[in-house]
């Protein structure tokens, strides 16, 4: 599921949800109306929009906030929470939508870390994984990346050995979701670290561009984040 963070701060109490409850009950009574903001993680690209509190009842809240963000929530189950009088990202469970009235009922609410904020650059997953080479010296290692970044990927391989902590040279394929151009490159990386369970093994890797490579990767991550963000509008 999209919604899944990598860390989770769950704090399980018998009457968890009514500390959740309140806060937002004194959310809702300040001045002005609250003030939040929405995020949920779609295909590894975060979608975000401000929203606004309009009712506490019960074990539930009921949120507005845009179609897209609506969308973005019905295909995660789920959307994280935050303001500054929270302190920290709140996970909460959709319970419905009404896109009419652009609002939506969360409840089952834990503190859970937000990881995507200490991304500096977008990730975007593809359509299927994509297959790529990675070479090291006189070793070629086969693998496959489910998504990718500017900054880097994570290469799943069957085995570990041969490789580097530097020279590393990537080779990929990407199809331009727009403009269908095959866009084949060439990424200098570094390796920083390998997953210890597998096979498959998770190696992460540092991209460490070219004018080329960086260009060439920039294009294609700037069209899938446009193809992404038309998946969740068609799915309304």
């Amino acid at each position: 599921m999209d919604g899944t963070a990598e860390q989770v701060n769950d704090q399980r109490e018998p009457d968890e949800q009514q500390v959740f409850i309140d806060a937002f009950q004194e959310l809702l009574s300040t001045e002005g109306g609250p003030q939040l903001t929405l995020t949920n993680i779609f295909k590894e690209m975060p979608i975000s929009h401000p929203a606004s509190l309009c009712e506490v009842k019960g074990r539930h809240v009921e949120l507005q906030t845009c179609e897209l963000q609506l969308a973005a929530m019905l295909q995660c189950n789920d959307v994280y929470i935050e303001s500054h009088r929270l302190g920290r990202p709140v996970l909460g469970q959709l319970e419905e939508v009404d896109i009419r009235r652009l609002t939506a009922r969360v409840s089952g609410f834990c503190y859970r870390d937000l990881y995507v904020n200490r991304r500096s650059a977008v990730r975007v997953r593809f359509k299927r994984p994509i297959s790529i080479t990675a070479r090291t010296g006189a070793n070629r290692i086969s693998g496959v990346i489910h998504d990718i970044s500017l900054e880097g990927c994570c290469l799943n391989t069957l085995v570990r050995q041969g490789f580097q902590e530097s020279d590393l040279q990537l080779e990929l394929k990407l199809m331009a979701p727009t403009t269908s151009e095959e866009l084949a490159m060439q990424i200098p990386a570094t390796l920083v670290r390998i997953s210890e369970d597998g096979p498959p093994f998770k190696c992460i890797l540092c991209f460490n561009h070219t004018q080329q490579s960086e260009h060439l990767l920039s294009v294609y991550v700037n069209q899938r984040q446009h193809e992404i963000l038309r998946e969740l509008r068609d799915s309304l």
